[in-house]
């Protein structure tokens, strides 16, 4: 049983913890951690579930094998109660679930290596009148929470939930604040480099009358210095136009990114480099999460970083010939790997991971472009 000092302390640490996170996946991974680690419960999982009702595994702690097997197909395929019941609009509160179709199922075909997890409780983690998604826990032998637990589960999802709002209102904020400061600069590159270029065009027209060798060199070595002086302002707004870090583009950022990991790489890029911005920032930070696994995980400082281009697709290629892993029999999935997949199902894209003991690692995005 949690008694009310350890509960009320519980809350108040993930309530110290969720005030200084910034970052939406570091802040589950953390609050669910720290929920499992300080209770009675043993595991936990974190469905996300979009407007069309589609669950996605966010976050997870401790889970048994069977609900890691093969990508975590046990967990996350087929329908569900909880899910439904979500998706009704008809789960508003901890609730325990008698049966659940996905642990039974696991636990059936898999019997020995579930760890005697056969039941959760589910709780929906809500902000006012936003919805966002569903915290599930589970205890071997335990077919039933009791209420001090299930009072537990709905303070610790009250938390994440106001959490989640907080965080999505810090980067609607944030992209209004861009949008202003992009207005701004082209106010700036308006007033400035097109005054400077309407002076050019007056005094190249009026260079043409000149009859004077002397006069007439002077007026082209003002054109060149005015020219020059243009070209420097417009690639300084430019690169301000550029999110921090890639302010001289994404082949350099990763550059220097590697030097910060002591890792040696090599980029290639093929076809016409020309994506959005949103796109750029988000394939930077898959890069990023990529070269954080080599440096943790694959025993080796070399990496290959390969950008192609066409008309209807991207696709980017981060490898390495560490000492790499067999996806299948992999006992968890790393937070960055999972960032990754996260941020390029984002993008509407495709993530591929192809890795062989002492052969290496291969991780592919593919990401459609044209609006296809």
């Amino acid at each position: 049983m949690i008694t009310v000092k350890s509960k009320l302390q519980l809350l108040k640490d993930i309530a110290e913890f969720l005030n200084t996170e910034t970052h939406r996946q570091s802040m589950i991974d953390g609050a669910l951690k720290m929920l499992i680690d300080h209770s009675n419960f043993k595991t936990g999982w974190i469905f996300f579930i979009n407007e069309d009702g589609r669950h996605e595994l966010s976050a997870h702690y401790q889970l048994p094998p069977t609900l890691q097997y093969n990508g975590h197909t046990y967990l996350c395929n087929d329908k569900c109660w909880c899910v439904n019941k979500f998706n009704k609009g008809e789960l508003s509160n901890a609730t325990n679930i008698v049966a659940c179709s996905r642990l039974e199922k696991a636990a059936r075909e898999m019997p020995d290596e579930n760890n005697n997890i056969t039941h959760h409780a589910t709780v929906p983690l809500i902000s006012g009148v936003e919805s966002f998604g569903l915290l599930n826990v589970a205890t071997p032998y335990s077919t039933e929470f009791q209420k001090d637990e299930l009072d537990l589960l709905e303070s610790v999802a009250f938390q994440l939930g106001s959490t989640l709002k907080r965080l999505d209102l810090t980067t609607r904020e944030k992209e209004n604040m861009i949008i202003k400061e992009r207005q701004r600069l082209a106010r700036e590159l308006h007033d400035s480099v097109n005054q400077m270029l309407f002076s050019i065009g007056i005094t190249s027209h009026a260079a043409k009358a000149l009859k004077d060798s002397e006069q007439s060199s002077l007026a082209f070595e003002r054109i060149e210095n005015t020219s020059k002086y243009a070209m420097k302002e417009m690639k300084a707004l430019i690169w301000q136009l550029k999110p921090i870090g890639l302010e001289n583009g994404i082949i350099e950022a990763v550059n220097h990114y590697a030097k910060i990991l002591d890792l040696n790489i090599e980029i290639t890029v093929n076809g016409f480099y020309n994506i959005p911005d949103e796109t750029e920032i988000e394939l930077y930070r898959i890069v990023q999460e990529g070269l954080n696994n080599i440096r943790k995980h694959a025993g080796t400082k070399n990496a290959e970083v390969l950008l192609e281009f066409t008309d209807e697709e991207l696709r980017l290629v981060i490898s390495d010939k560490g000492r790499g892993f067999i996806p299948a029999e992999k006992t968890g999935v790393s937070h960055g790997l999972t960032n990754m997949h996260e941020r390029v199902h984002k993008m509407g894209g495709s993530f591929e991971i192809q890795s062989r003991q002492g052969l290496g690692t291969v991780l592919i995005t593919r990401i459609k472009l044209g609006g296809n």
